[in-house]
């Protein structure tokens, strides 16, 4: 699968013989979108992960095929590095009063409360969350409270919207019902285990619904197919009828708010 193709000037005005090719690939649970490079100097395949992803330099010889296979190869490793450069270049979260955060494609405020109580409460009304901490709390304790609560209520929340989904799709798929987690994860948005276990990225509540719903039925049907065979779109086809549709749009979702 081939995309844009440039091709790079010479600062003497001549045609540098690298290339550059987008190219495309199924690896682990997503498809992972990365650069080709093309180099007339190189003799041996180069990976590289920056801010603006992963590309691949090949000698002029080697096939994008062998491209591929070598990224589906150092997965472990790709996915590693895509994790640590996404963890610095995504919002933090501060705690602190008038943040947002990115909600079913909306965008949540958050109002930091002082009480007179030890016990940290969080309460969502309407698009407002508001966190009430202990008044005694010194600032920077304060925030990281509020942090931690945040999180916390996100993945219960994500675990309570996700969850009758994932049962829905088994049950029309006629498989077991799965057991469901939810956790803040930087590069999947979600998992299938062969015992049934579905972990789901609780930083999918940012987004829309429907996308939800999509990463749910592709869950679901790992249930019953653990690949990404014929098969297995199959039967994605039948839970979700636009669902090429809803993956470009998933990939291409920015979500609102600070914290996501």
């Amino acid at each position: 699968m081939s995309g844009h193709l440039n091709q790079l000037s010479t600062p003497g005005g001549g045609v540098n013989r690298s290339t550059l090719e987008q190219r495309r690939v199924q690896l682990l649970d997503r498809v992972l979108s990365y650069t080709l490079k093309r180099s007339a100097k190189r003799c041996t395949i180069g990976l590289k992960v920056c801010g603006d992803g992963l590309t691949v330099t090949l000698p002029e010889w080697v096939s994008a095929r062998q491209a591929d296979a070598v990224v589906r190869k150092k997965a472990g490793w790709v996915m590693d590095r895509l994790e640590r450069c996404a963890a610095r270049a995504q919002p933090v979260l501060e705690g602190l009063d008038g943040e947002s955060l990115g909600w079913l494609g909306r965008e949540l405020r958050l109002t930091v409360t002082r009480h007179d109580k030890a016990r940290t409460r969080i309460t969502r009304t309407g698009m407002v969350l508001e966190v009430s901490v202990d008044a005694r709390l010194e600032d920077t304790d304060c925030a990281r409270v509020v942090v931690n609560a945040v999180r916390r209520w996100r993945k219960r929340a994500a675990l309570e919207l996700m969850t009758p989904k994932l049962e829905h799709y088994a049950a029309r798929l006629g498989a077991r019902q799965p057991k469901v987690s939810a956790r803040e994860q930087k590069s999947r948005w979600g998992s299938c285990s062969a015992d049934g276990s579905i972990r789901m990225n609780a930083r999918l509540i940012a987004f829309d619904e429907p996308l939800i719903d999509y990463v749910c039925a592709h869950e679901a049907c790992h249930l019953m197919v653990m690949d990404h065979s014929a098969r297995f779109y199959a039967l994605l086809d039948g839970l979700i009828v636009d669902r090429k549709a809803r993956s470009r749009a998933l990939r291409n979702a920015i979500p609102v708010g600070a914290f996501y």
